[in-house]
């Protein structure tokens, strides 16, 4: 069985009218850094990559990674909708609420990736 090193913490926020779980590492003070998971995946996916940095990494970050919509712990939409400018929406959406002033470094996989990805083009006044 795998032996978490860095346990994290979890909540639920609303956005766009969904209930979005998220998951922290890190110090809540610290530099935003938000993980993207990609398609069939979850937040907690990230948890190796976690357990990978140091310590004192970990002092100086804020490392937030959430559940895309309809995946893991964060609610479906109604509609069903699944496409990519939700997901845009709904990155922005979360941004305004992890880092309102600041701009955050972003990291996503695969499906994730090609969200933060757009995003990116889209708002690069949101990315360190």
């Amino acid at each position: 069985m795998y032996q978490v090193l860095h346990a994290s913490s979890t909540r639920f926020e609303p956005v766009r009218g969904l209930s979005y779980h998220l998951r922290q590492w890190g110090s809540p003070q610290g530099r935003p850094l938000v993980l993207a998971h990609g398609w069939m995946d979850v937040a907690a996916s990230w948890q190796f990559m976690v357990d990978a940095l140091s310590d004192d990494f970990l002092q100086d970050r804020q490392i937030m990674a959430f559940d895309w919509r309809g995946y893991g712990l964060t609610e479906s939409p109604v509609t069903d909708s699944y496409w990519f400018p939700d997901y845009l929406g709904d990155l922005d959406a979360l941004l305004d609420m992890i880092s309102p002033d600041r701009p955050i470094d972003l990291v996503g996989h695969s499906m994730g990736g090609n969200v933060v990805t757009m995003f990116a083009g889209v708002r690069p006044d949101r990315i360190r």
